[in-house]
This record gives structure tokens, C-alpha cells and sequence, in this order.
């Protein structure tokens, strides 16, 4: 079963996903999902 991950994220954070994904930045990924999607992952994972 698929289910959504909704990670609410302002316009400076979304900015910062792009510059994640165009310089392929391994180093700035992982603080940012930390900081970002733990929360609604967890909560996902809990059935909510």
C-alpha cells in the first residue's frame, strides 16, 4: 500500500531542497530531512 508523505516546508525551505538536489549536496541532505521529515514520517509510520 502506498500512502503520502506531506512535508510542509516554507519558500526559503523549498529553495533549499532545490539547491539539495541540483548540487547533489550529500553533506546538506540528511540535516535537512532530519530537521524536516522526521515528524511527518514518524507520524506516517504510526498510522496517522
Amino acid at each position: 500500500m502506498k500512502k503520502a508523505l506531506v512535508i510542509p516546508l516554507t519558500d526559503k525551505e523549498l529553495q533549499e531542497v532545490y539547491c539539495i538536489l541540483i548540487d547533489h549536496d550529500e553533506d546538506g541532505a540528511l540535516p535537512f530531512l532530519n530537521d524536516h521529515a522526521r515528524a511527518p514520517l514518524l507520524k506516517a509510520m504510526a498510522g496517522g
